[in-house]
């Protein structure tokens, strides 16, 4: 398994560290416009202030677009950033410097987190498929505060065949129910879909 991870972050920070805009440096291959259009939905998940650790933060990106669109609502969130590449998170820190003791290196499938958090984002892509649902029950048992709320994502492309069951079908195959779920369309595709799921 280790393999696996190891090959993952070498393809990912060559990638993303290829291009010096943020959403690009974050993942985002397409234009800002479709970036914000595609990632707000997350932020809508969030509906009171807290502690929002985003797994796979790359450069912070993310954690820094839903402070603002947040803080436009009246919410503050409180961002860590946790990701397995180094570099990645060496541009978080640098990102947001009020926050870089935040931004931490690890892998989500055994980090012991130091703390509880309000909302926890993550995907389904950063474990192998056969350990996604022990990845998720860890994630709800041991990162989320009482109340806490999980927000799995799945992103998606023009090209994806649309008979790949989406991710809140394969979260219900696992047993889990959602208790919200938002997508996002841009030019007639879904490309973003994101589940809440509570911590019971």
């Amino acid at each position: 398994m280790d393999d696996w991870y190891n090959e993952n972050v070498c393809n990912l920070e060559s990638t993303y560290l290829a291009s010096d805009e943020p959403w690009k440096q974050s993942g985002f291959s397409g234009p800002e416009e479709r970036w914000e259009k595609c990632r707000r939905v997350i932020a809508d998940l969030i509906t009171k202030s807290g502690t929002l650790l985003d797994i796979g933060c790359a450069n912070g990106y993310l954690l820094e677009c839903i402070m603002k669109w947040k803080r436009d609502e009246g919410i503050c969130i409180t961002p860590f950033g946790l990701d397995i590449g180094e570099r990645l998170v060496r541009l978080a820190k640098e990102r947001l410097p009020e926050f870089d003791a935040n931004m931490l290196v690890g892998n989500a499938f055994d980090w012991r987190p130091p703390v509880r958090f309000d909302y926890v984002r993550t995907e389904l892509v950063y474990v192998p498929e056969a350990y996604q649902k022990q990845y998720i029950e860890r994630l709800r048992r041991e990162f989320l505060t009482a109340d806490g709320a999980l927000l799995v994502c799945e992103y998606r492309s023009s090209k994806n065949d649309s008979r790949v069951p989406c991710v809140d079908e394969v979260l219900r195959g696992y047993g889990f129910d959602a208790a919200e779920c938002r997508s996002a369309v841009y030019e007639g595709k879904e490309l973003t879909r994101a589940v809440l799921l509570r911590r019971d």
